[in-house]
C-alpha cells in the first residue's frame, strides 16, 4: 500500500510547533502501525535549512518550485502552517497560496495550523466555509477575507475537504483527527496516551481569551480594570461602576474597550463571566446553578442564554462534552 504523502508548507521564521507537531504525530502513527503509512515532507522556499521560531533550522525536503502538478497528484494531505514572524512576507510572496490553489480539487485533504488559515483564505478556499485559527488572529482573518466564517473558539474544524485548527499545539489535535479519519479511534487513543495529550481536548481554545487579551493590552488603565473584573466577575460591573473604577467617563471607557479589545464593556464582562463559568464547570463538581452565581450571571437562565448565544450549547452539555474524568457534579 502506497504511503499517504503529507506536505507541510513552511516559511522562514514560522512557528516550529506548527510544522513539527503534526509531523511527530504522523511519524508516530507509522511507528505504531509498523509501516510507512505517512510520508511527511517539509516544504520551504528552497530545499535545505529553514529557519523557524525555535531559533534553529529545520530541514525542507522540497522547495516551493518542486511542488509540481505531478507531486500534488500523488499527495494525500497539504498543510499550511503559521506563526507571527514571517507570515506577511510569505503571504505577499504568494508561493504557498499558489501551491494551495493548485492543490484544490487535486489533493483530497487541505488544511492549516494556526495562521496558516490565511494562506487558504488568500487562495479563496475558505469562502463560505467555517474555519478555525488562533483566537488572537480571528478578527484579522475576518477582515482579511470577510467571506470566511471564522471560528475563534474551536480547536479544529472540518468543512468538506478543508481542515483548519487553532494555534500552535492545536496542530497536533488536527493531526490526530486526520489520523483517526484514516485509521480509526484505537490508533489515536494509543498515540494520545503515548504523547500524554488528549484525544479530544477538553474545552475550546478561548477558555481564558478575554483575560489574556486584556492582560496584553497597551492601555494600562484598561489592563488594570480588566484584571479587577477577572478577579471578581460576580461583582456589579455595570458601565458606570467600571468607569468609576477605571477613572474614566462611560463614553471614554467604551471607546477604549472597542479600540483595544474589540468589544463593548458589557460584552467583555460577559466573556469574562463565561470563561469563569467554564473553568468552574470543568475543574470542580460545582452544581450548575451555583456556577451561575459564582461566575456573576446572577441566574441560571441568564447563564443559559449566554452559553446558547456564544457557544451554541448549554452549561450542562458543555460540562458533559469537555469535562475530564474524575470531575462529577
Amino acid at each position: 500500500m502506497a504511503a499517504h504523502r503529507v506536505l507541510i508548507l513552511g516559511y522562514p521564521h514560522g512557528q516550529a510547533l506548527d510544522m513539527v507537531g503534526p509531523a511527530q504525530l504522523f511519524s508516530a502513527a507509522n511507528e505504531a502501525l509498523r509501516r510507512t503509512a505517512y510520508q511527511v515532507l517539509l516544504v520551504g522556499p528552497e530545499p535545505g535549512p529553514l529557519p523557524c521560531s525555535a531559533g534553529f533550522p529545520l530541514h525542507a525536503a522540497l522547495g516551493y518550485a518542486e511542488v509540481t502538478a505531478a507531486v500534488l497528484a500523488a499527495t494525500g494531505t497539504v498543510l499550511a502552517t503559521g506563526g507571527h514572524r514571517g507570515l506577511q512576507p510569505a503571504l505577499r510572496a504568494g508561493a504557498i497560496t499558489a501551491i494551495l490553489t493548485a492543490a484544490a480539487g487535486v489533493v483530497p485533504r487541505l488544511g492549516s495550523v494556526c495562521t496558516g488559515a490565511f494562506f487558504l483564505a488568500a487562495a479563496g478556499l475558505l469562502d463560505g466555509r467555517r474555519a478555525a485559527t488562533h483566537w488572537n488572529a480571528a478578527d484579522r482573518l475576518r477582515r482579511f477575507r470577510p467571506a470566511v466564517q471564522v471560528d475563534g473558539e474551536s480547536i479544529w474544524l472540518r468543512d468538506g475537504p478543508i481542515w483548519t485548527s487553532a494555534g500552535v499545539t492545536a496542530g497536533m489535535d488536527l493531526a490526530l483527527a486526520m489520523i483517526e479519519a484514516d485509521h480509526g479511534r484505537d490508533l489515536t487513543l494509543l498515540l494520545a496516551r503515548h504523547h500524554v495529550i488528549f484525544r479530544i481536548r477538553p474545552g475550546g481554545q478561548r477558555q481564558y481569551a478575554a483575560e489574556l487579551a486584556a492582560g496584553g493590552c497597551a492601555e494600562p488603565r484598561l489592563a488594570r480594570l480588566a484584571e479587577r473584573i477577572g478577579a471578581a466577575p460576580a461583582e456589579d460591573w455595570r458601565i458606570e461602576r467600571m468607569a468609576e473604577a477605571g477613572g474614566l467617563s462611560p463614553r471614554s471607557l467604551s471607546r477604549l474597550f472597542r479600540r483595544h479589545l474589540g468589544a463593548s464593556p458589557a460584552d467583555f464582562v460577559e466573556q469574562v463571566r463565561l470563561d469563569a463559568a467554564r473553568r468552574l464547570l470543568l475543574e470542580a463538581p460545582t452544581p450548575v446553578a451555583a456556577v451561575a452565581d459564582a461566575a456573576g450571571f446572577g441566574s441560571l437562565r441568564r447563564m443559559d442564554r449566554s452559553f446558547a448565544r456564544l457557544l451554541g450549547t448549554t452549561p450542562s452539555d458543555y460540562r458533559a462534552r469537555f469535562q475530564p474524568e474524575g470531575i462529577t457534579p
